[in-house]
């Protein structure tokens, strides 16, 4: 941060600490999109994984929780009818 404060001062805001319960409740809200998002990366790259963690996030902003979020947004990569009963994706 240091650094950051140095090369611009004028933009630099020290953290709040009275902050500290919102910072958490956030924190702890996103980890299953950045655990899931890491997974993905690993498997499909970093674009389709930042997309689909951006899109539960905001899914999750307007309300859903995080296995709803998720399962819809699987969906939206998924084909809509299987090829063979039972065939999962």
């Amino acid at each position: 941060m240091n650094s950051y404060k140095q090369q611009h001062p004028r933009n630099y805001q020290q953290p709040n600490m009275g902050q500290n319960s919102i910072e958490q409740q956030v924190l702890s809200a996103i980890n299953p999109v950045i655990n899931h998002g890491m997974r993905e990366a690993q498997h499909l790259g970093y674009p389709h994984a930042l997309r689909e963690a951006v899109a539960i996030s905001y899914l999750m902003g307007q309300g859903q929780d995080f296995q709803l979020a998720w399962q819809m947004v699987e969906s939206w990569w998924r084909p809509q009818t299987p090829t063979q009963p039972g065939t999962f994706y």
